[in-house]
Parts: structure tokens; C-alpha cells; sequence
């Protein structure tokens, strides 16, 4: 129980403070804050019930483990590999590719046969050829508009 509160306290937390408060409502008083973070609470705590009841459907908790792992690992290791290797790329063809790949990599887990390991290559070369086309399409209306 412990563990489970602090980890909802750390998100609650988080959100509070880096979202709510930064960019949604910068002006309040700290029960304005507190009531927030209630709130915020019950929300992370439906999210995580979400999470368990869907993991719970994957198999046994390494298998789960292992296919959330690539559904999302892919991508963010194509966005780390664009940035480091791909310098020329900007942040906006990365983004684009990333929200591409996902999509592409969801529909695969969702209306394909192929094997949940595959995933990673899948959302890593999508981005990284993605942004390197998206990119190379945003230079391209820039120098001839």
C-alpha cells in the first residue's frame, strides 16, 4: 500500500506542479492547489486500474511487461537515435515521425500477426526515416514557398 500511495503522490505531485499550475491555472491559493492534487490523485489512480486491467489480459507480468515495453520502446529509441545521429533534423520532423511510428506500431499490435519483439525495429526505423523525409519535405517548401 505504501508503495502504491507514493507513487500516486509522486505523480499527483508532478502534474500539480509541472502542468496544472505552470500552464493552466498559474493564479491560486495552496486549498485551490490541494483540491487539485486530489484530484489529480483519483485520476492517476483510474489510469493505473486502466493499466492493470489491460496488462492483465498480456499473460503472465514479463510477457506484459515486454510487449508495453515495445509498443513504446521503439519510437523513443528512434527519436534518441535521430538526435544523436541525425543531426540536421529538427524537433518538429522528430515529433511528426514519432506520432506516425506510434500509430503504425499500435496498428500492428492491434491487426497484425507479427511478434511483439519486432515492434522496436519497427517504431525505430519509422521515425528515422520518417523525420529524415519530413524533414527533407519542410526544407524543401522553405526554399521554394
Amino acid at each position: 500500500m505504501s508503495s502504491t500511495s507514493s507513487e500516486l503522490n509522486a505523480l499527483a505531485s508532478t502534474f500539480v506542479v509541472d502542468i496544472y499550475k505552470r500552464s493552466l491555472h498559474k493564479e491560486g491559493d495552496s486549498t485551490h492547489y490541494l483540491n487539485a492534487s486530489r484530484w489529480a490523485t483519483i485520476g492517476w489512480g483510474v489510469f493505473a486500474i486502466g493499466i492493470a486491467m489491460f496488462a492483465g489480459k498480456l499473460g503472465s507480468l514479463i510477457e506484459a511487461v515486454n510487449i508495453l515495453g515495445s509498443i513504446f520502446y521503439g519510437t523513443i529509441l528512434g527519436i534518441f537515435l535521430t538526435g544523436f545521429y541525425l543531426k540536421h533534423i529538427q524537433g518538429n520532423a522528430v515529433f511528426i515521425a514519432a506520432v506516425i511510428a506510434e500509430c503504425v506500431v499500435i496498428v500492428c499490435y492491434n491487426f497484425t500477426e507479427i511478434s511483439f519483439l519486432w515492434y522496436n525495429v519497427i517504431g525505430c526505423l519509422l521515425v528515422m526515416i520518417l523525420a529524415t523525409l519530413i524533414q527533407s519535405t519542410i526544407k524543401t517548401k522553405i526554399a521554394n514557398p
